[in-house]
């Protein structure tokens, strides 16, 4: 399954290391790293860690927390079938 991060990215659920809020991420993270083209720092209110890029999006830690919430349970109902 999938999860839509914002400014036109989605990353695979069972990729995500890590959300963290965009202020306290940013003293350990350099913001500079996240991979999206379009992302405006400035407007940023998390970073999206994964096996293998960092993101940022304007979505809030606890946006991002409820829509893997719901991805994650049907993932795990999937591979039960």
């Amino acid at each position: 399954m999938f999860i839509s991060i914002g400014w036109n990215n989605v990353v695979r659920a069972e990729e995500v290391v890590a959300i963290l809020e965009y202020g306290q991420a940013a003293k350990t993270v350099d913001p500079t790293l996240a991979e999206n083209d379009e992302a405006d720092h400035v407007s940023a209110k998390s970073i999206i860690v994964t096996t293998d890029r960092i993101y940022s999006s304007p979505l809030s830690v606890q946006t991002l927390k409820k829509r893997a919430d719901t991805t994650v349970p049907r993932m795990i109902e999937e591979d039960n079938l």
